[in-house]
C-alpha cells in the first residue's frame, strides 16, 4: 500500500517527496489496485541487493538491474530505470538516469563548481554559495541585512526545527530547537510524513507533517527560537505547503486547528494570543491535491492546487488586499477568479523571489522527479480602484540540460532566491539575484 503526504478530493490521495509532487490515486478509504506509481512508493520495501534498484515498472515494486558508472560515482541518479533521475533514491549507485532510458556519462560533462552543469540565464547572477546537508528538508530565512537561516531536518527517527547560521556561514545546528511532532505522535515517528516546507512570520516558524488515514490527519507546530517558550501545535489535515508574512502564516490543506472547510489556504494570525485561523482562499469543487504556497515580497500571495485527474500543479496569484478582506470578512477569496500565473508546465517547487515568484518547473512521472528549469514570474500590484495583478511572462533562471546536477529546494535570502542544488560535488545552497 502505497503511503502519502497530500490530501485530495474524492479522486485520491497523493505524496510529496524530496520538494517533488507524486501524482498517486487511492481509491476511497483503502489503497488502489497498483503498488505503485513511482519508485518513491516502493521505498518500504527495503535495500535493494547490491548492483540493483527498485523500480516501478507496470504499477508493481520490481528490482531491476543498475548499470553502475564507476567514472561519476556519488552522484545519486540511476541508469535509465527511471527510480531516481537525481533525487538520490537508488542507495549511492552513483549513476546519472537518461532520457532515453539509456545512461548518461556525467564524468566527461563540462561541470562549474557552484551550479554543476546548470546553466544561469542572462538577466540573473550568482552570489555566495554554501555547503548544505542532505538531511534538510527546507530553508528559511530572517530578513537582512543579516540573515538568519533555520531549517528543517529529517532523520529516521526525528523530524526538527534547527538553527542553519547566518549567512553565508551555514552550519547546522547540534542540537535541535525543538520537534516537529506533536507529544502524541513523537514515539511513532515513523509513521508520520514531513511536508516539505519551512515558514516565518517575523518571529515564529511553522512546520508540519501529516499521517495516513483518511483526509490525511496531520499537525503544524510553531515554534519561537528567540523566545524558546513552548511548541504549539495545532491540527492541520493534509498540510503541504506554507508561507509566512508579517503575524500570518498562510497554509495550504484540508483546514486548520478547529476551522474546516475542505482543500484551501487557511490563515495562521499570529499577532495576538490565542492565535487565530480563518480559510482565507477556496478551491474549485473538484481538484486533484492541494498545491503551492508563496507571499511575494511586495506581499502579493501565489496559491495553487494541482488539477482534477491531470494533478498538473496550477497557481494563481492574491493582492495582498484581497488577502485582508478575506481575513477581516471571513469569507475566502475565489482563487480561480485571480489573475493565473501562466507556467506552461507542471512545477514542483515555488519561492518567493523578490516581487515574484520563482518555480522549479517540471513534473513527476514515469522517470522520477525532474526539473528543467527555475524560472521566474514578476507579480505587479494593480492601480488604485481595485485593477487586477499583472503578471509577467516566463524568465528562465536556471536551465536543467541534463540530470547530472539537480535542484531540489527552493526558498528565499531577502530579494534573492536560493537553490538547492546537488550532484557528485555535494550539496549546496546557491545564492541567485536579479541583474547581472
Amino acid at each position: 500500500m502505497r503511503t502519502d503526504m497530500k490530501w485530495m478530493s474524492t479522486k485520491g490521495q497523493r505524496a510529496a517527496l524530496m520538494g517533488a509532487l507524486l501524482a498517486v490515486v487511492l481509491g476511497g478509504t483503502g489503497c488502489g489496485d497498483d503498488e505503485c506509481v513511482d519508485a518513491f512508493d516502493c521505498r518500504d520495501k527495503g535495500a535493494a541487493p547490491a548492483g540493483q534498484a527498485w523500480a516501478c515498472v507496470s504499477e508493481t515494486c520490481t528490482q531491476v538491474v543498475v548499470d553502475i558508472d564507476e567514472d561519476d560515482a556519488g552522484t545519486g541518479t540511476d541508469a535509465g530505470t527511471g527510480t531516481d533521475a537525481g533525487t538520490g533514491t537508488d542507495a549511492g549507485t552513483g549513476t546519472d538516469a537518461g532520457t532515453d532510458g539509456g545512461t548518461v556519462a556525467c564524468a566527461p560533462l563540462p561541470r562549474e563548481q557552484v551550479l554543476g552543469t546548470l546553466q544561469l540565464q542572462a538577466g540573473f547572477s550568482v552570489a555566495e554559495s554554501a555547503d548544505l546537508s542532505t538531511e534538510v528538508r527546507a530553508v528559511v530565512s530572517t530578513p537582512g541585512p543579516t540573515y538568519s537561516l533555520f531549517a528543517l531536518r529529517e532523520t529516521a527517527t526525528g523530524r526538527d526545527f534547527f538553527a542553519l547560521g547566518t549567512w553565508p556561514d551555514v552550519t547546522l545546528g547540534t542540537a535541535a530547537l525543538e520537534t516537529v511532532l506533536a507529544p502524541a505522535d513523537r514515539a511513532n515517528a515513523a509513521d508520520t510524513f514531513l511536508s516539505y516546507f519551512l515558514a516565518y512570520d517575523g518571529t515564529r516558524l511553522l512546520a508540519g507533517y501529516t499521517k495516513s488515514g483518511a483526509g490525511f490527519p496531520g499537525s503544524v507546530a510553531v515554534v519561537d527560537p528567540s523566545a524558546r517558550d513552548a511548541a504549539l501545535y495545532l491540527d492541520a489535515p493534509g498540510n503541504y505547503t506554507a508561507a509566512g508574512t508579517t503575524d500570518a502564516f498562510f497554509i495550504n490543506g484540508g483546514g486548520l486547528d478547529t476551522v474546516t472547510g475542505g482543500l484551501g489556504v487557511y490563515a495562521l494570525v499570529t499577532s495576538a494570543k490565542p492565535y487565530v485561523a480563518v480559510k482565507v482562499a477556496d478551491f474549485p469543487a473538484q481538484v486533484g491535491a492541494s498545491g503551492f504556497t508563496v507571499v511575494a515580497d511586495n506581499g502579493i500571495a501565489v496559491f495553487g492546487y494541482s488539477e482534477a485527474d491531470t494533478y498538473v500543479n496550477v497557481a494563481y496569484a492574491v493582492s495582498n488586499t484581497k488577502l485582508g478582506e478575506a481575513l477581516a470578512s471571513r469569507t475566502p477569496v475565489v482563487l480561480t477568479n485571480e489573475p493565473k500565473v501562466d507556467v506552461g508546465s507542471d512545477f514542483n517547487a515555488a519561492a518567493s523571489f523578490g516581487n515574484g515568484v520563482a518555480v522549479a518547473r517540471g513534473g513527476y512521472g514515469a522517470a522520477g522527479f525532474g526539473v528543467t528549469d527555475v524560472s521566474r514570474f514578476s507579480l505587479t500590484p494593480g492601480l488604485g480602484g481595485g485593477q487586477p495583478i499583472s503578471v509577467g511572462t516566463r524568465a528562465a533562471v536556471l536551465n536543467a540540460p541534463d540530470a547530472c546536477t539537480t535542484v531540489d529546494l527552493l526558498s528565499s535570502l531577502g530579494a534573492d532566491l536560493l537553490v538547492g542544488v546537488k550532484d557528485v560535488n555535494g550539496r549546496r545552497l546557491v545564492r541567485i539575484r536579479q541583474g547581472q
